[in-house]
């Protein structure tokens, strides 16, 4: 049987936290064991869960970030599979049963994610397996954007270890790296149903878009020439997306300023009629299908 370890960073969570294990801890498909890393919290994280829950093996380390808590927990977990789960998201009950059901129909897939809403009254109830949408989401699908939330996934472990972890070092995309990485082995199996809440309403976009934008760049220039696996003309096409992209971001904010500068940066890499040519024959198709997305997210 696959065994699978869930893996759970938590800074400063006690609010929240035993919500997000009772929510692992109530699978259909029980996981072999749930590791907390409680990442240098001052608020009592640790203490409560041991206290309320001392099934939840909780390991302590001072803080060093999201990434290197859940490397801590992945190191020491013994699944064959990594299902993380953030300190205050939830988990619909069937979520590991139904990928796992996925999976065996997919043996060659080593990633499965889904999809989430952030209200528990707007998750529709699961269908069966045959009837639940699904599709292969591929590296030149993630290049272009960020494709699911964290909560969602589930790895196989032996390519957490293979492309070396979460990276410490990027600071904002540290996830869509992580994934970006894997898909450059795997497909993600994709379960076009929310399986997951997403409940992080703290930490504003807004005022975190410009760090995602910074970190972005400095992860895709990896991909491009002369040493990455994206051609220049691809390349030049995906920069010039995701400035577009940014830019309109920073005009819904009423950054002019950082919208500048992301288009400046869109016409270093690219030129100006690359960049229209993006943003009519791909960014407005995309925007008019992102309205139109199911469950209310």
């Amino acid at each position: 049987m696959q065994r699978i370890s869930v893996i759970v960073p938590a800074y400063n969570a006690k609010d929240t936290i035993l919500g997000a294990l009772r929510s692992a801890l109530a699978q259909t498909r029980p996981p072999a064991e749930i590791i907390v890393v409680d990442d240098g919290s001052h608020d009592g994280t640790a203490d409560l869960i041991e206290q309320e829950l001392p099934e939840v093996r909780v390991l302590r380390q001072a803080n060093a970030g999201p990434s290197a808590a859940r490397n801590t927990a992945a190191e020491a977990a013994q699944g064959d599979w990594l299902a993380f789960l953030d300190a205050d998201d939830l988990w619909l009950p069937q979520k590991l049963e139904v990928q796992l059901a996925a999976l065996q129909n997919a043996a060659e897939v080593g990633m499965c994610s889904s999809d989430w809403v952030r209200q528990e009254s707007k998750a529709p109830p699961i269908p069966d397996l045959d009837a639940l949408p699904q599709h292969r989401i591929t590296f030149d699908d993630i290049v272009r954007l960020n494709r699911f939330q964290t909560s969602t996934v589930l790895v196989r472990k032996d390519l957490w270890r293979a492309v070396g972890g979460f990276r410490t070092a990027i600071d904002g995309t540290e996830d869509w790296d992580f994934w970006m990485r894997v898909s450059r082995l795997t497909d993600d199996l994709h379960l076009s149903w929310p399986l997951v809440i997403y409940r992080d309403e703290g930490l504003s976009y807004s005022k975190n878009s410009r760090r995602v934008y910074e970190a972005m760049h400095r992860m895709l220039k990896e991909m491009g020439p002369p040493d990455g696996p994206i051609p220049p003309g691809p390349y030049r096409r995906l920069i010039a997306w995701h400035d577009v992209r940014f830019a309109y971001a920073f005009w819904r904010q009423g950054r002019k300023q950082d919208m500048q500068a992301a288009l400046q940066h869109g016409r270093s890499i690219a030129s100006n009629i690359l960049l229209a040519d993006v943003a009519v024959r791909e960014f407005l198709p995309y925007l008019w299908r992102r309205s139109r997305r199911p469950f209310g997210r």
